[in-house]
């Protein structure tokens, strides 16, 4: 007999309260088991003096003081404005706590389990606004706000998202983050901040001056990243550094499940989303660990623009900007072959990726094709004993795939053997009026 397969949705509590009967259709139509609504309660005072905010709103010398560093020791950001509206990192001071409890009500009514989603660490993608994994200020913030989250509302579980570095889009956040404080988190976890960081000063350098012919030469060769890694000739502090980040979520995540855990019983499901996997070692995820800090599994796959596209075209102009001789066709072949996607029948021009465009993510790239890849990889990397759920595009956030699409999509989760899938939006999944 086929085990029924589990099935989540992402939702916040205003759809949910504002639309009486949803609920109820998806677990009809889709089978809903769970929704993952996005935190938007009010705190007691004795969550927010876990704040390491100077007041609300807080002051910008205070939010810079909590970022992370680049390698020439600036923050991450200038760009302040997504984090001072907040109470602390990660929360809003716009909340509407009567509407999330009445949306928890719903749900549970629905026979539905509830969980909450909270963030961590990387606040916002597009400014690049992160805040240090080292200070024990956001730390000790982190671990009473999801401790109250797991306690106060009765829920099942607590999804984690943005518990990474930034997307990999951003090659400057590949080396976040140098803050001072960092050399003795790397002491503790046996590596040296100071080798790994002139092995990284050595690395950017050493690129620069690459011979501009070999490199046009690989985007036609059937070379794979450990070739790439042998040419381009890294010191061992480069591998060191993308080792390192991901214990620091190890640990870091690992004490706040550890509480939780402590606080609302063993039973309580607590974990984090994953980057996708061709790519998610240079966002601060080892998924062979993952079951050292996380209750579950969720590779985040429902984002193929912003995420693996993105980070093809960043690569494929940085190289160009680089190395001027490369044609754009060798640029993003190369790029291709570097993140795991040379395989694949992928544009050869940037202008094919129509980034932005409502249909990006499926009118020239093979997108069944690329998410499958990254579950498939997800799948032999995750530990088995770990339940497992590739978030996939059900309609909205923002684009809609093709219904063919994600149907396949959901058998080929189930013929690799995940325990079910995740949606975000439903708008092709179920037609309901939403309010």
């Amino acid at each position: 007999m086929t085990k029924k397969p589990r099935v989540g949705l992402y939702l916040d509590s205003q759809i949910i309260v504002n639309n009486p009967g949803y609920l109820e259709a998806l677990r009809e139509k889709i089978g809903l088991s769970w929704v993952i609504i996005w935190f938007n309660g009010a705190l007691p005072p004795e969550v927010l003096a876990a704040s390491p905010f100077d007041g609300t709103p807080p002051s910008p010398e205070r939010i810079r003081s909590l970022l992370a560093q680049h390698l020439d020791g600036q923050p991450s950001t200038t760009k302040l404005d997504s984090t001072l509206k907040g109470v602390g990192p990660h929360v809003n001071a716009e909340n509407n706590e009567a509407q999330l409890r009445k949306a928890i009500d719903m749900a549970h009514t629905a026979g539905l389990d509830v969980w909450f989603c909270a963030g961590m660490y990387t606040a916002n993608d597009y400014d690049v606004l992160m805040y240090s994994p080292y200070l024990e200020e956001n730390n000790h913030w982190y671990e009473t706000l999801f401790t109250h989250m797991a306690t106060a509302y009765g829920v099942e579980g607590l999804d984690i998202t943005h518990a990474r570095y930034p997307m990999t889009s951003y090659p400057r956040g590949l080396f976040l983050d140098m803050r001072p404080e960092g050399a003795a988190v790397a002491a503790q976890l046996g590596y040296d901040m100071a080798a790994m960081k002139a092995d990284i000063q050595h690395a950017i350098q050493h690129s620069k001056q690459l011979n501009p012919v070999q490199l046009a030469s690989i985007a036609g060769s059937d070379w794979g990243p450990f070739d790439l890694l042998h040419f381009l000739g890294f010191r061992t502090g480069v591998l060191d550094w993308f080792r390192f980040r991901s214990e620091v979520l190890v640990q870091n995540v690992g004490r706040f499940r550890n509480a939780i855990h402590k606080a609302a019983g063993d039973n309580f499901i607590f974990g984090c989303d994953t980057y996708p996997a061709s790519l998610s070692i240079l966002a601060g995820h080892n998924l062979t660990r993952w079951n050292e800090f996380s209750d579950f599994s969720s590779p985040l796959l429902s984002h193929v623009d912003i995420f693996p596209m993105s980070t093809l075209v960043a690569w494929a102009r940085n190289l160009m900007a680089t190395f001027p001789q490369l044609s754009e066709a060798q640029a993003l072949q190369i790029s291709y072959r570097a993140a795991g996607y040379a395989s694949l029948k992928m544009p050869s021009s940037i202008a094919d990726f129509a980034l932005g465009e409502p249909d990006c993510e499926y009118r020239n790239i093979p997108l069944r094709d690329i998410v499958k890849i990254d579950m498939a990889k997800s799948k032999l990397l995750l530990p088995p004993e770990v339940p497992a759920y590739p978030i996939i595009q059900g309609g909205g956030a923002p684009w809609n795939w093709p219904l063919s699409t994600v149907e396949q999509l959901e058998a080929d989760a189930l013929e690799l053997g995940f325990d079910g899938y995740i949606f975000q939006g439903t708008r092709v999944l179920l037609d309901f009026p939403l309010k």
